[in-house]
C-alpha cells in the first residue's frame, strides 16, 4: 500500500505519511521474515496490489443542530470536513483528528452513518477510496480555518448547503440529518 500510496501521492503530506508506512513494513518484514533462502523457497517482496485508499468523513453538530461545512482549498467546493485515514489510529480517531486539523472543533462521536464508495458518484479522483462517515457533537473549540479549509461554517442542517458541493457530500449530508447511526467503539 506505501508503494501504491507514494505512486499516487500529490502533496507533501501523503508523501511523508506513505514513507513512513513503508519504514514501517520493513522494519517488520526485517522482524519476521527468515533471512535463511534457499532456492526452493526463496522471497519476493510482495509489492501488493493497488486497494482503494480509506477516507474519514465527519457530519458535525452543535446543540443548536447547526452542522460544519468547510470550502476545500484544494478545489473551492464546500464539504464536510474530513480526509484520509492514517495508519495505526482506528477510523473514530482519525475522524476526531481531522475534525480538530481543518475546523478547530472538539467532539464526541455519536455514530456511524454510513461508508461511502467514491465510484457510486461518479467522483473526479483518478483512485478508488471509501470513506466513513461519522455523525459527530462538538464539545468544544472555536471554528478555525487551516491551509485545508479557508473557510469554515456552522450552516442549519435544514437548510440547502451552499455551491459547489459535490453529489457524495450532499447525500451525505442529507444522510447525516436523516438517518439513525451505528454505535461506534472508539
Amino acid at each position: 500500500m506505501a508503494r501504491t500510496g507514494l505512486e499516487y501521492a500529490t502533496n507533501e503530506y501523503d508523501r511523508d505519511r506513505y514513507e513512513r508506512t513503508m519504514a514501517i513494513a520493513e522494519g517488520i518484514a526485517g522482524m519476521t521474515i527468515d533471512t535463511a533462502f534457499t532456492p526452493e523457497r526463496p522471497y519476493l517482496p510482495d509489492i501488493g496490489i493497488a486497494t482503494p485508499k480509506t477516507g474519514v468523513t465527519i457530519a458535525a453538530f452543535d446543540d443548536a443542530m447547526r452542522i460544519v461545512l468547510v470550502k476545500r482549498a484544494d478545489n473551492g467546493r464546500w464539504a464536510l470536513p474530513g480526509g484520509w485515514a492514517e495508519v495505526g489510529s482506528s477510523p473514530s480517531q482519525n475522524a476526531l483528528r481531522e475534525l480538530r486539523e481543518e475546523c478547530g472543533l472538539d467532539g464526541e462521536i455519536e455514530g456511524l452513518v454510513g461508508v461511502y464508495d467514491n465510484k457510486t458518484f461518479y467522483g473526479e479522483a483518478a483512485y478508488h477510496f471509501y470513506t466513513c462517515l461519522f455523525r459527530v457533537r462538538v464539545t468544544g473549540g472555536e471554528p478555525t480555518p487551516s491551509s485545508e479549509t479557508p473557510e469554515v461554517r456552522l450552516i442549519d442542517a435544514r437548510e440547502v448547503p451552499p455551491e459547489p458541493m459535490s453529489v457524495m457530500h450532499r447525500t451525505m449530508l442529507r444522510d447525516a440529518v436523516t438517518a439513525s447511526v451505528l454505535p461506534v467503539r472508539p
